[in-house]
């Protein structure tokens, strides 16, 4: 292996260390069941975060949080997901 190519893989490793102190922690954070107050009702609802995409947006920015599933589903599948507010806190 040359220089040139041991350098590479070192830094392909570095930059991967770096990303998973962003990705793994956002979907840890993300990957179970919530209970949030439903805007709309005032009520609980049980919620499921996309923590896949959670992490693959996290790279160093703002992580884009979207509802996989709602206890209020499919019944109020179009509601504004108004609650996503308070998991972003």
């Amino acid at each position: 292996m040359t220089m040139l190519g041991a350098g590479l893989i070192i830094i392909v490793i570095a930059f991967s260390a770096v990303g998973f102190l962003w990705v793994l922690p956002a979907w840890r954070g993300y990957r179970k069941a919530r209970t949030v107050t439903c805007p709309e009702t005032g009520k609980p609802a049980s919620v499921q975060v996309d923590a896949a995409r959670v992490a693959a947006t996290a790279w160093g920015g703002v992580p884009d949080v979207r509802l996989n599933d709602c206890s209020r589903w499919p019944e109020n599948a179009a509601c504004g997901r108004d609650c996503l507010i308070e998991l972003e806190g």
